[in-house]
């Protein structure tokens, strides 16, 4: 459990640092870099819920 905190926080914290120096080169490029991310981001957390209720529902 303490893995999946670590995992979560250094994933936010390389997300922020990408962003953040990409806003020092171009404020619009970061903001487009951050919204792609996070789209993907999305995906990836809709594919793992979707894994879990897979695996949870019993076949027939």
């Amino acid at each position: 459990m303490r893995l999946r905190y670590l995992s979560f926080f250094f994933g936010v914290l390389g997300f922020a640092l990408l962003v953040g120096g990409l806003a020092m080169w171009s404020i619009p490029v970061a903001l487009s870099v951050a919204g792609v991310s996070l789209l993907l981001y999305a995906w990836l957390l809709d594919k793992a819920a979707a894994a879990l209720i897979a695996k949870s529902e019993p076949t027939r």
